[in-house]
């Protein structure tokens, strides 16, 4: 993507309007110096849900009951 610098504005609270590409997404602020700062996308974990992780499971990585012991505390049994 081509650079885009503008010139732009903040609020009282030091917001900024940034480009649309950055809605609704995490982004990594960091301070180059006093008057710079660096403003980029942040790399999110894939998303795992439970019916994949399910469908991964296979008599060969599918484990037996763990013995933990008695109770401890105030587990409910």
């Amino acid at each position: 993507m081509a650079n885009r610098a503008r010139s732009r504005r903040t609020d009282a609270k030091g917001r900024v309007v940034l480009f649309p590409d950055f809605a609704n997404v995490p982004v990594i602020v960091e301070r180059i110096s006093d008057d710079e700062i660096k403003i980029r996308k942040a790399r999110t974990a894939p998303r795992f849900s439970l019916d994949k992780m399910l469908a991964e499971i296979t008599a060969e990585n599918l484990h037996g009951e763990v013995d933990a012991g008695p109770p401890v505390g105030n587990e409910v049994l």
